[in-house]
């Protein structure tokens, strides 16, 4: 029987939106990575990829989708080391190209869980199907691989004997071949719709976090503008005050001029009018007086006001200082131990609530010692306080609101899965309070 005796041969092919871009072996990449020839077409972005192992037939036996990222000059990111090789070797089935069942890797079908994250699913819509562009693409051998031709049989009679024997177990075997080809068809149907479930899941994630991230930005502005009201009523108040007390102040002293000045007019004319103007000008270089100083006094609260500004914007400048240093000095400990662990392939994985295994990379380590529930809450997507609200939460899935008696109401509540799509106020409250809740929020 016939058989190839060609190596496979592996390529590795780019992605842009739904067609590809460009073509390569392997070796080409392999310099990709070295930095010795850059990409400035992906430059800052991250490129979607596939590695291909091919056989001397040009069919397609085994695909890796994954994803890889390019600096500002288009120089690959060295901290990429995806074993391909490995994940091949541990992939499982996936559809037929020409040669059987494929090794597959993909975000939905990964054989190492802490790989996913630099993995991307392939489009299955009719028109765009990702499979079928590869094998179309690999067809046209615009690599310039050589097909090796099946030897021909050495032995006629050899031959005549096997075709006799392939003709008389034709009929069992057309059974299990269809059954083989049924079970390949519902494992391909199964992988599209879990890389559409995938799809679906993420745009909803995404949805909930924008939805999050204005409501949050909305409960700000709301906060911001109460705070902002009730300064301005208590600046309000306290001018009133001001004002008031010099008022009755002038209406005194306008009581004592106007009573000298009845005094004054009995005796002379002349008198009572130099006591007018008299009046007139010491009232009005009181109010003069009054109003400068009330001025200084608001120019100086405006001055500690900006004073305080400026303050406070040092201490964070500083604050970002230190941590930058701090980051600096964990990155260049002793042998640069982090760089040298994650080279070597070695990753740091964090298990938070609500995010599930977390990587970090050398560069976030300070961030995650500094505050993990910070870096879990922005992993999750939400603002610390929320991820906060929702450990709370998780731990004691009760009723937070209050009863008329100022006690808590201890109801128990489903636990909500997932940090995004927790609501304070809502989640924390069983129905009956959920409904008192929104009475209030209407009125």
């Amino acid at each position: 029987m016939a058989t190839p005796s060609q190596a496979p041969t592996e390529a590795v092919f780019f992605f842009v939106e739904d067609h590809i871009a460009r073509e390569m072996l392997y070796p080409e990449f392999e310099a990709i990575l070295d930095g010795f020839v850059p990409m400035p077409e992906y430059a800052g972005k991250t490129a979607r990829a596939a590695y291909l192992v091919i056989d001397s037939q040009l069919q397609i036996t085994a695909l890796v989708f994954f994803l890889i990222a390019f600096d500002a000059r288009g120089i690959a990111d060295n901290r990429w080391n995806l074993p391909l090789q490995t994940l091949v070797a541990q992939a499982a089935g996936g559809p037929d190209l020409g040669a059987g069942p494929i090794r597959l890797v993909c975000f939905s079908q990964c054989p190492a869980v802490w790989q996913r994250s630099s993995l991307w699913d392939p489009d299955m819509q009719p028109g765009r199907n990702s499979f079928v562009m590869l094998r179309k693409a690999v067809t046209s051998n615009r690599l310039g691989l050589i097909r090796r031709q099946l030897e021909p049989q050495a032995d006629t009679a050899l031959a005549h004997r096997e075709a006799q024997e392939i003709k008389k177990a034709l009929h069992q075997q057309y059974s299990q071949a269809m059954r083989d080809r049924l079970a390949r068809l519902l494992k391909e149907q199964r992988l599209r719709i879990t890389t559409i479930n995938n799809r679906h899941q993420r745009q909803r994630e995404e949805l909930s976090r924008n939805h999050q991230h204005r409501l949050e930005l909305y409960r700000d502005k709301v906060h911001q503008l109460q705070a902002h009201n009730r300064e301005l009523t208590g600046r309000l108040e306290s001018l009133k005050e001001d004002f008031s007390a010099k008022l009755q102040k002038i209406d005194g002293m306008r009581e004592y001029f106007s009573r000298k000045l009845k005094t004054v007019r009995q005796d002379d004319d002349a008198q009572w009018q130099a006591m007018r103007e008299h009046y007139e000008l010491e009232f009005s270089t009181r109010l003069q007086n009054e109003t400068m100083a009330l001025e200084e006094r608001l120019e100086m609260r405006e001055m500690e006001l900006l004073y305080r500004h400026q303050q406070e914007s040092a201490l964070k400048e500083e604050i970002a200082r230190l941590r930058q240093e701090n980051q600096s000095l964990l990155l260049r400990g002793e042998g640069h131990l982090l760089e040298r662990l994650d080279q070597a392939g070695l990753k740091l994985v964090a298990f938070q609530p609500g995010v599930g295994p977390v990587t970090v990379s050398p560069d976030e380590v300070g961030d995650y010692l500094d505050n993990p529930e910070a870096f879990a809450a922005r992993e999750a997507g939400v603002s610390l306080p929320v991820y906060r609200d929702w450990l709370a939460h998780c731990r004691q899935p009760e009723c937070a609101a209050s009863t008329t008696e100022g006690e808590s109401c201890g109801e128990p509540l489903v636990t909500v899965g997932h940090p995004a799509d927790f609501h304070a106020g809502e989640s924390d409250r069983c129905a009956t309070h959920q409904i008192v809740q929104r009475q209030r929020l209407a009125t």
